[in-house]
């Protein structure tokens, strides 16, 4: 029962830490967000709402993750499907940027491109790796 214990006190406090980094980042994008919805600026609140999207579906992926883990369910479809999805949600900001920030509205936006990407490609090698634990924690419930 101690592992259980230490597993949720782990997940808490990651929970805390993506709390707490998010929730600065969210507001450099909620006011920029609301500043372009009452200017009518479309391009503008679609960008600052694609990596709004982004990033609560980053927090959402990790407290399924974080939860399955609690309950000791490590390699399961769920994990590394919510790993997939967080991985992809990262490269979501620097296309956004990328794509509408430059070419569409023509702001030059500071965020560190190489951050995101060498996150989302991080994320992506976990992904791989929960299935793989999958694949095998399968094969082993399959043998006799």
């Amino acid at each position: 029962m101690k592992s259980t214990t230490s597993i949720s006190f782990t997940a808490g406090f990651f929970m805390y830490f993506l709390f707490v980094s998010y929730y600065n980042h969210a507001e450099d994008i909620y006011t920029p967000l609301k500043q372009s919805i009452i200017e009518g600026n479309i391009s503008m609140a679609a960008m600052f709402g694609l990596d709004l999207l982004a990033i609560l579906t980053i927090a959402i992926s990790s407290i399924l993750v974080i939860r399955n883990i609690s309950k000791r369910r490590f390699f399961t479809k769920s994990n590394f499907a919510c790993f997939y999805i967080m991985g992809i949600a990262f490269y979501f900001p620097v296309f956004d940027y990328a794509i509408i920030g430059r070419f569409i509205c023509q702001v030059d936006v500071n965020i560190d491109f190489a951050l995101y990407l060498a996150a989302g490609s991080f994320i992506l090698l976990l992904a791989e790796i929960f299935r793989y634990g999958y694949r095998l924690k399968e094969e082993q419930e399959l043998t006799i």
